[in-house]
């Protein structure tokens, strides 16, 4: 690794912060050894908290991000406004806002999506499929339509709650999205 490596923040919920695992298997750590890998240098910051909406996110943005010298952020919210039942624009007004903070301060940024199974069953669940690649288009950034897609029917790559990644999981998460 060089001297210098820059700083990247992944802001997110408990699919960022590892639920249920040690540090060591998280999506941060495992993004920091697929780099590490390919001789990629990086510092990756875990800056996951199991719950986490997506005002939760907006309302630490500052001690989760700005003062961490990050080069690069990668957002990943939204779905515990999802399963909160939280009308969509709620979770579109808050990505938008910390979308916002991130321009006014020059840090580039990358949309992570989740994914909901299967056709949309109605038009709230229509509504929130739009936020991610609406917002990634009116605000210039990468977008990432689905970090689940690597576990998504995979029973032995998620926990017993169905919803969050094993360490192997994590592990396909990290590879997919460092690909």
């Amino acid at each position: 690794m060089t001297s210098h490596a820059p700083v990247i923040v992944m802001l997110g919920d408990s699919l960022t912060a590892g639920f249920q695992l040690s540090a060591r298997p998280a999506l941060p750590a495992a993004l920091q050894r697929e780099f590490d890998d390919r001789g990629v240098p990086a510092r990756f910051v875990n800056a996951g908290v199991s719950g986490d909406t997506t005002a939760d996110g907006l309302n630490r943005y500052e001690w989760s991000v700005e003062g961490s010298n990050a080069e690069l952020l990668i957002v990943a919210l939204g779905a515990n406004d999802f399963l909160g039942e939280l009308p969509p624009d709620v979770p579109k007004r808050n990505l938008a806002a910390i979308l916002t903070k991130a321009k006014q301060d020059n840090l580039p940024t990358v949309l992570l999506g989740v994914a909901l199974p299967g056709e949309a069953k109605d038009e709230r669940e229509a509504a929130y499929a739009e936020i991610y690649p609406q917002l990634a288009a009116e605000f210039s950034v990468p977008y990432y339509p689905d970090m689940l897609a690597p576990v998504a029917a995979k029973p032995r790559l998620l926990q017993q709650d169905g919803l969050h990644p094993t360490a192997a999981g994590v592990g396909g998460l990290a590879r997919r999205i460092a690909g």
